[in-house]
């Protein structure tokens, strides 16, 4: 899964890191343009495997 930098906008940046469980994945980000860092956690059953 991709997200876009909370900082300068840029978009598909992928995570460094992933940890899930049952019921939560968290990625680790940084952007490759401004070198900001963010976490999200996000429901796994609100993004269903492609």
């Amino acid at each position: 899964m991709t997200d876009t930098c909370p900082r300068c906008c840029r978009r598909n940046v992928r995570p460094r890191r992933e940890r899930s469980d049952g019921t939560q994945i968290r990625s680790a980000y940084r952007c490759p343009d401004c070198g900001h860092a963010w976490i999200t956690s996000r429901l796994r059953t609100a993004y269903p495997a492609a």
